[in-house]
């Protein structure tokens, strides 16, 4: 591979619209069908990889780290038709520079490149949220840790020393904060490493609060 060269990771119609994207732009570039195939080119040094990610709601960290850890200083974007919760940050913990939906490629992947290159970090307005973890209150991430252990809104205001109401409050506006409307669905992304919230959340779980005069 030419120094220079655009690496693209992807097949059929999403391999076709990021190269007539890439040329237009005055890019070289050649394709690559899967991950794999363009780590056997390690010894090369591409200005640039984009990779195309089908379902970018799991195992994007898979995708996106052996790459990053290849070809250390090559920046690399993430291309996708959508990207929920917390990909993005995902994403770029996993060394992605940039990233650019299905639906805006040909206008966003032409500056993305541009910035990644010149050593910036590019996500869609729309989702720059993502980029840091939410504001939880140290309550909401004491009563998420014992969600996670499996107590019940009982047994969690028995060991915080609350009203159960109070729980539940903190329950509502902690599920807010993470963008999601369940136990269940607050517990996977909790305990999903790629999105990284666990910390912080389960290492105040199970320690116990002193009751005082008001709850908070």
């Amino acid at each position: 591979m030419a120094g220079g060269q655009v690496a693209v990771v992807a097949v059929g119609a999403p391999s076709e619209k990021l190269a007539e994207i890439l040329a237009k732009e005055g890019h070289s570039f050649l394709a690559f069908d899967d991950v794999e195939a363009l780590l056997k080119q390690a010894e090369s040094r591409p200005a640039l990889i984009v990779l195309w990610v089908e379902n970018a709601s799991s195992g994007l960290t898979r995708c996106v780290e052996p790459l990053t850890r290849a070809f250390l200083e090559t920046p690399l974007i993430v291309a996708c038709r959508s990207i929920e919760r917390w990909g993005i940050r995902a994403a770029l913990t996993a060394g992605a520079a940039g990233i650019v939906l299905w639906k805006d490629l040909a206008t966003t992947l032409g500056p993305c490149a541009q910035a990644v290159q010149a050593g910036q970090a590019c996500v869609p307005r729309t989702q720059w949220r993502q980029l840091e973890p939410p504001a939880l209150s140290s309550r909401e991430k004491q009563i998420l840790g014992l969600v996670v252990m499996g107590y019940t809104n009982g047994l969690i205001a028995q060991q915080l020393f609350l009203a159960e109401s109070t729980v539940k409050s903190h329950l509502s506006s902690a599920f807010r904060k993470l963008g999601v409307r369940s136990r269940n669905e607050a517990v996977n992304l909790i305990l999903d490493p790629e999105r990284g919230l666990g910390m912080g959340i389960l290492a105040l779980g199970g320690e116990p609060v002193a009751p005082t005069l008001a709850a908070v």
